[in-house]
């Protein structure tokens, strides 16, 4: 679980209101930029994980000893700027029934009831959408979002942000479309790629660009006034170039608009006048299985690009977000160079347990081409990593199945630590240390099953979600396990969570619940009212954006093993014999996945 950063804070405001509130979402700000939230909180979960839309501010209405809370957290609530024509998110959390809406100036928007928020506590989340008006030359300050609900004559209000539409300031880029001839780039004599610059005049024109300074920049929908990650996003790799159609403020943090159609934080690139690249050529250049199967791609210039497992259906599920996954069913992943009219060669990938074969489609589609994957079995995927080696191409590596379980790398990550000691339980420790003795046990599991077993941290030290991300892609790993245990302002919530990110970490989490819930139901075997909450209505196996599961290397999951906060299940989980049983239902659990993946 992944609380407040001071934890002393949470009980003090307890004692002082005399109702109840969703502790999480006063400090969740903080939460979020230790790499995960609360499986309590719902909407929305930022793209780094860094901030929050819930408000800490107190009502605009204050409510009376005896009146009810209607109204207990908005979204978004941070100030924001964004261009004209984006979709506004909008959510509140307020009691079954409330008539809830949202007023922007003059409009005003009905939201519908979508979920019980699933904390207990009986709010209800609220959701609905706002498309922003268009640009004009001049910024449009369109004023505070104010939400109300209503029930029984009774009104609660709640501020939210500051909505601004930024002024038109970017000329469009045009763009070939249509298939071209393949243009390859030059070669130096040292067989390095003479990738063109957007700082030399091609005479197209000039442009706002971006090049990606960080190793990875996460990118998420462009069309939208929020930073809410998406698993059909992918990270553009450092050096990548972009033209600039937009900025914008979200959740608190700045953003590159990007004519690809993707949101790049401001931090993660630099910006720049340069001029309009020529279309681009991709050619295959090399492929061959060498522990993972490796694709190498020579490209005029480093353009975007995207990739998505397909087909894979995906449907609403927990906090009605709708990357929700049944079963995988992938048969290829599909990378989509943006920029791109020209395109060349194909690979097979002999020796791999993974792909098979790869080859161009859709060539100058929308000024794109897509190099298709193909899966060497429907639904089996265990991650790739990109990156653009010393000689300027681009290089695809494909994580292969290990051969046995004793040629599996596993990496533990105990959640918290430091000066970020997650929850409180219910008798006062700390999570952190909890997190850290159940994957220290996990690793002794995972070793004497001849596992290889890289655990983040073996004392009490902190890491940021951008230590724990690097350490995952850097680990080598085959799985990454990111263990918490729960909490939650309601203390009868009771039960374990997994949660995925990405589809293909859907039957890792699914493998590691069920072991999980069986290890509670035999805990709670005299305890039957405990045990009939061991698995929640949903099935506990849930899609949800955490920091630190958004990594592409390989399945990863967040731990859920039990709520710290419910006075019974807090005394299990502190219990030697019981903390020994759930790491070893976790042990199983990843050893069936990687024997049957």
């Amino acid at each position: 679980m992944h609380v407040c950063k001071k934890q002393w804070i949470t009980a003090l405001i307890l004692l002082v209101l005399s109702v109840p509130i969703a502790v999480t979402a006063v400090f969740q700000g903080w939460i979020l930029t230790a790499a995960d939230a609360p499986a309590v909180l719902q909407e929305p979960v930022s793209m780094t994980e860094g901030t929050t839309a819930y408000t800490d501010s107190e009502p605009t209405e204050e409510p009376t000893a005896e009146a009810p809370v209607l109204l207990r957290a908005v979204s978004p609530q941070q100030n924001l700027s964004a261009d004209g024509g984006m979709v506004l998110e909008l959510s509140a959390e307020a009691v079954p029934n409330a008539k809830v809406s949202v007023a922007l100036g003059k409009t005003v928007v009905s939201l519908a009831p979508s979920e019980d928020t699933a904390d207990g506590t009986g709010f209800m989340l609220y959701k609905g959408s706002l498309t922003l008006p268009a640009g004009k030359p001049k910024k449009q300050k369109l004023g505070t979002l104010h939400f109300t609900a209503e029930l029984d004559g009774q009104i609660g209000t709640l501020s939210g942000a500051f909505v601004t539409v930024n002024a038109l300031q970017y000329a469009d880029i045009p763009i070939d479309v249509g298939q071209g001839s393949v243009k390859p780039p030059e070669i130096s004599g040292e067989g390095k790629v003479d990738v063109l610059s957007p700082e030399t005049d091609f005479g197209r024109g000039t442009a706002r660009m971006l090049c990606v300074t960080a190793d990875y920049a996460e990118t998420c929908p462009g069309n939208t006034a929020n930073d809410q990650s998406s698993p059909l996003c992918t990270p553009f790799v450092r050096g990548t170039y972009d033209y600039i159609t937009g900025e914008g403020t979200f959740d608190g943090k700045a953003y590159y608009i990007t004519k690809s159609g993707y949101k790049v934080e401001q931090a993660d690139s630099e910006s720049f006048d340069g001029y309009v690249l020529p279309t681009n050529t991709a050619s295959v250049y090399k492929s061959y299985t060498s522990g993972e199967s490796h694709i190498i791609l020579t490209m005029n210039w480093k353009v975007p690009f995207v990739s998505e497992l397909k087909p894979q259906t995906y449907h609403k599920g927990y906090t009605d977000r709708v990357f929700n996954v049944v079963n995988s069913t992938a048969q290829y992943i599909d990378f989509t160079f943006y920029y791109t009219n020209a395109a060349e060669g194909s690979a097979d990938f002999a020796g791999s347990n993974a792909v098979k074969s790869a080859e161009w489609r859709n060539i100058g589609e929308n000024g794109t081409a897509t190099l298709r994957v193909y899966l060497r079995q429907n639904g089996k995927f265990y991650g790739y990593r990109a990156y653009y080696s010393s000689d300027n191409r681009l290089v695809l590596s494909f994580r292969n199945k290990p051969k046995s379980v004793r040629n599996a790398v596993v990496a533990i990550d105990p959640g918290h630590g430091g000066r970020d000691c997650g929850a409180i339980a219910a008798n006062g420790a700390y999570e952190s240390a909890l997190n850290l003795r159940v994957s220290a046990l996990l690793k002794q599991k995972l070793e004497a099953q001849g596992v290889r077993v890289v655990i983040f941290r073996a004392s009490d030290t902190y890491l940021s979600k951008d230590d724990r991300q690097r350490m995952a892609r850097e680990s080598g790993a085959d799985v990454y396990i990111s263990l918490h245990h729960n909490s939650s302002p309601a203390p009868s919530m009771s039960g374990t969570e997994v949660y995925y990110y990405r589809a293909y970490s859907k039957p890792l989490a699914a493998s590691i619940h069920a072991n999980l819930a069986s290890a509670w139901q035999e805990i709670y075997k005299h305890n039957d009212a405990m045990r009939a909450h061991v698995i929640p209505q949903d099935g506990g196996v849930r899609y949800y954006p955490f920091g630190v599961t958004r990594v592409e290397e390989c399945p990863a999951v967040l731990v859920e093993c039990g709520y710290l906060s419910n006075t019974a299940e807090c005394d299990a989980c502190f219990d030697p014999v019981n903390q020994d049983k759930l790491a070893g239902a976790i042990c199983r659990g990843i050893i069936h996945y990687l024997k049957n993946s």
